[in-house]
């Protein structure tokens, strides 16, 4: 066997040992995504204040309400 079969060789391994290692993570992402899914409701815990605008809020729409100006 020449040096070059050799390091061929070990390309392939390094490069099958990456892709396992990647499909790995990809599988274990995914399971941390719909645990976190499943404990997410969507459900506001005080609604009402979503209706009703910060003072923040309101001072940034009169500055952009002056620029229009």
């Amino acid at each position: 066997m020449s040096i070059d079969h050799i390091l061929g060789i070990i390309l392939i391994l390094i490069a099958l040992l990456i892709s396992y290692y990647i499909i790995v993570i990809k599988l274990g992402n995914d399971k941390k995504l719909s645990n976190s899914q499943q404990q997410y409701s969507g459900i506001a815990r005080e609604p009402e204040k979503l209706s009703e605008p910060s003072e923040d809020a309101i001072k940034e729409l009169e500055k952009l309400i002056q620029k229009i100006n």
